[in-house]
């Protein structure tokens, strides 16, 4: 059983925070034996990614290893479709890789020659069965002929009959002479029935084949009249499925009879061991797994070796000095969706604030203000729901879709009418005005928190003077610029913050007062740019007010049918157009508000991203 050490190394996971939280190193040490089992036990909990120390790094070394995978690799070509692909079941004591490697390889070789004579048969059934298929299909399209088709196999010396199965792509210019021919068209394919003597037929088999036709066999067994032949082909199928499976059978009999399943099982272990694992300090009894894991609790880890019975030694030691820990965004279910966001510019640093539970209010509140129909919103959140597990970016749809019901009644829209519920607030056409203006006042208090988040990674980086004597002018000076819309006297307080602003310069620059001329320049510049970032929220209004024209404009076009089935369909189309085109347009918006106006403020993407060792999957369906 495994052993665990608990170290001074113990960062516990947080409860509420911002921050991104560092991933620990661990250090394992087990024997060489379980080494393959102790890594896969590791990769089945989702939360570790291997890392070696440098001075320890070398290259795992297993005998002839490569000589044995082309050796399964030959084998796997031919009898793959011939494996079971479910319920594979390695060894639990797997042993040395290499050794179980060489035992997997000679239990196949062992089935092999047990089964390679019934895989011959099978394929020889199924081309026969195949030619059934084509026989049968042939047959289908000389119903009604009186050709006597029991005649044809059973032709002289003197002529030969065949049948061939034409290719589309490639159709005869002229018969040749002395070739009686009869052509019919099947379900899929079509078919030539020559007689004629042997050696034209020869030559019509031969140029037949140059345009990509083949010849098909006829039984001896076939009777005349080819209603009654089909009914000999269809009993011939129904014998061969019979023979197929009675040979499946004995396949599946040696399955067990030659541990067919482990085998398999042990080399997808070792394959997979092998593609993920490339350097790792193994001497000739033990082995030394080292990395990182965003599991902060030691019981996991520890759980998950001891289910897989690992003999071991964990402990959570402090990192190598050269080694750049990755970061774990450390968020509840519910703002994981929103990770989206802040990975589109890379990882959060330590120092750096992750904005992912910001993030929960914020995008689905402007979505929401964009997109305001109870209708359309409640199709969104059920797309969203019904597709959570399959597309994790849908997710969105989820919070996305209920702020769009909130808007919806607020604005009074239900799948684009407006006069089926009263509006809470607004028209949106009726008050354009101010339906643009509110987006400005919530762009400024977006731009304000991330200035705020700024001072805060400041704070982290131990840099917080700087932020106080530079960007907390920057930041009164802005609020005072917005204030001025509403008093005069805010001009007051944007000439204190400019003069703070300055005296910071100057005080950085060790009282040097030249500095003061390239301030200017950056406050000018700094303000600006806020300025411009504040009005760029005025789109949130703008798409808003063109969702509720779009809206207007479809149910014009519904009322002027004048029929309620035309109606209706306009309405559908309509709605769905709405829902995809403007969906896609209000999503793009939003990402470009959050990641060019307010991430810029404070969000770097510095940090290393934590990438989890997967965990080896079953073998895949045949196809």
């Amino acid at each position: 059983m495994s052993e665990a050490v608990e170290t001074t190394n113990v960062i516990r996971r947080p409860g509420f925070t911002l921050r991104p939280v560092p991933a620990r190193w661990f250090e394992l040490l087990t024997w060489r034996e379980d080494l393959t089992r102790a890594v896969e036990a590791l990769a089945r909990t989702n939360r570790v990614e291997l890392d070696t120390r440098s001075e320890t790094a070398i290259p795992i070394m297993l005998p002839d290893l490569q000589q044995h995978l082309e050796e399964y690799n030959r084998l796997a070509q031919r009898f793959r479709n011939y494996w079971p692909e479910e319920g594979l079941a390695p060894s639990e004591i797997p042993g040395d890789p290499g050794v179980t490697l060489e035992k997997a390889l000679r239990q196949l070789q062992s089935w092999r020659t047990a089964a390679e004579p019934i895989v011959r048969e099978i394929e020889s059934l199924r081309g026969e069965r195949a030619e059934l298929d084509l026989l049968r299909e042939m047959l289908s399209g000389l119903i009604g002929n009186r050709l006597k088709l029991s005649l044809l196999p059973h032709a002289g010396p003197a002529l030969s009959a065949r049948a061939f199965v034409l290719s589309h792509s490639g159709s005869m210019s002229q018969m040749p002479p002395g070739i009686i021919a009869t052509r019919s068209a099947g379900s899929h394919h079509g078919f030539l029935l020559a007689v004629g003597p042997p050696a034209e037929m020869d030559g019509l088999e031969q140029e037949l084949g140059m345009l990509k036709g083949r010849r098909i066999q006829l039984p001896t067994w076939l009777e005349a009249d080819p209603g009654a032949a089909i009914m000999q082909v269809d009993s011939r199928h129904s014998e061969i499925d019979g023979q197929i499976n009675a040979l499946y059978g004995r396949l599946e009999a040696l399955e067990g009879q030659h541990r067919l399943r482990a085998a398999l099982g042990d080399i997808d272990r070792i394959e997979w061991f092998l593609t993920h694992v490339g350097e790792l300090p193994v001497t000739e009894n033990f082995a030394w797994i080292t990395g990182w894991t965003s599991e902060q609790d030691i019981g996991l880890l520890e759980k998950n070796l001891q289910k897989a019975e690992v003999r071991s030694l964990l402990r959570f030691p402090e990192p190598p000095a050269d080694k750049t820990p990755p970061m774990v965004l450390s968020n509840p279910v519910w703002a994981q969706p929103f990770e989206l966001f802040a990975r589109l510019l890379g990882t959060p640093a330590a120092n750096e604030a992750d904005p992912s539970r910001l993030l929960v209010f914020i995008v689905p509140l402007l979505f929401g203000y964009m997109f305001g129909d109870v209708g359309q919103g409640l199709v969104l959140f059920l797309v969203g729901l019904w597709l959570w597990k399959r597309y994790p970016a849908l997710r969105l749809l989820v919070p996305g879709g209920l702020m769009s019901m909130l808007f919806g009644f607020l604005f009074g829209s239900v799948f684009s009418r407006e006069d089926w519920l009263p509006a809470l607030w607004l028209r949106p056409l009726e008050e354009p005005l101010l339906l643009l203006v509110i987006p400005l006042f919530g762009g400024v208090l977006l731009l304000v928190l991330g200035l705020g988040l700024s001072g805060i990674e400041s704070h982290w980086r131990g840099v917080i003077r700087q932020w106080w004597l530079l960007d907390a002018p920057l930041l009164l000076l802005y609020l005072a610029l917005v204030a001025l819309v509403i008093t005069p006297y805010a001009a007051l307080v944007a000439s204190g913050a400019a003069l703070w602003y300055f005296s910071g310069r100057v005080y950085l620059a060790g009282g040097d007062l030249r500095v003061l001329g390239a301030a200017v320049g950056r406050l000018l510049e700094a303000m600006l740019q806020l300025l411009i970032n504040t009005l760029s929220f005025t789109r949130v209004g703008a798409f808003a007010l063109a969702h509720a024209g779009l809206s207007a404009a479809v149910v014009g076009l519904a009322d002027a049918t004048g029929h309620a089935v035309f109606y209706a369909i306009v309405m559908i189309v309509g709605n769905i157009i709405i829902m995809v085109l403007e969906g896609l347009v209000v999503s793009v918006q939003i990402t470009r508000l959050v990641l060019f106006e307010f991430f810029i403020r404070f969000l770097r993407g510095e940090g290393r991203t934590f990438h989890p060792l997967t965990a080896p999957e079953g073998r895949k369906e045949k196809t």
